[in-house]
């Protein structure tokens, strides 16, 4: 049975709250996704927090139009769409682009970021990008390395006061 204008314009504003309520947002397409590929992506990213919902090209463009960005072109919204939110800059581009490798049926096609629409190449690129929490581990641990040889230099004057009183002693047994 046919949508009713009403049930489209559900669809449209749920979808565009999503994207709103998401940090980035990739744009893929696919055909002949074998069930257990698709299960397992949408596993994998709902483990992660975020969200793949299948869309129709003309609510996407639709979506596009209503925040003026400027999107994929005709030719390379060929087969099904799929768009993939994130919670994270970087994670959804990081799980879609291991799950692409050697796979054939299945391409991501750009995405948004902040507004503004990214190629493929770019959110490829962004998918090598270390995720929020690696960035903090190595801010931590950047900001950490001084005071831990710190540490170690006012260490090695109570070590070699040991080493001494321990030779001091070796001696004394000996003799």
């Amino acid at each position: 049975m046919p949508k009713s204008k009403l049930q489209k314009q559900k669809v449209l504003n749920d979808v565009a709250q999503k994207i709103d309520n998401s940090k980035s947002v990739i744009i893929s397409v696919f055909e002949k996704l074998p069930v257990k590929d698709d299960y397992a992506l949408r596993q994998e990213l709902k483990k992660q927090g975020a969200g793949h919902e299948i869309v129709k090209k003309t609510l996407l463009k639709k979506i596009l139009a209503q925040k003026e960005i400027i999107g994929p072109n005709e030719q390379e919204l060929l087969g099904n769409i799929a768009l993939t939110s994130s919670p994270d800059e970087v994670l959804g581009a990081k799980i879609l682009a291991k799950f692409v490798k050697g796979k054939k049926n299945f391409k991501i096609i750009g995405g948004i970021l902040n507004n503004n629409w990214l190629n493929s190449e770019k959110i490829m690129a962004l998918a090598k990008l270390p995720n929020k929490e690696e960035l903090l581990n190595k801010t931590i641990s950047t900001i950490k390395a001084p005071l831990n040889e710190f540490v170690n230099i006012l260490a090695i004057n109570i070590r070699n006061f040991i080493n001494i009183l321990n030779a001091i002693k070796n001696n004394k047994s000996n003799s």
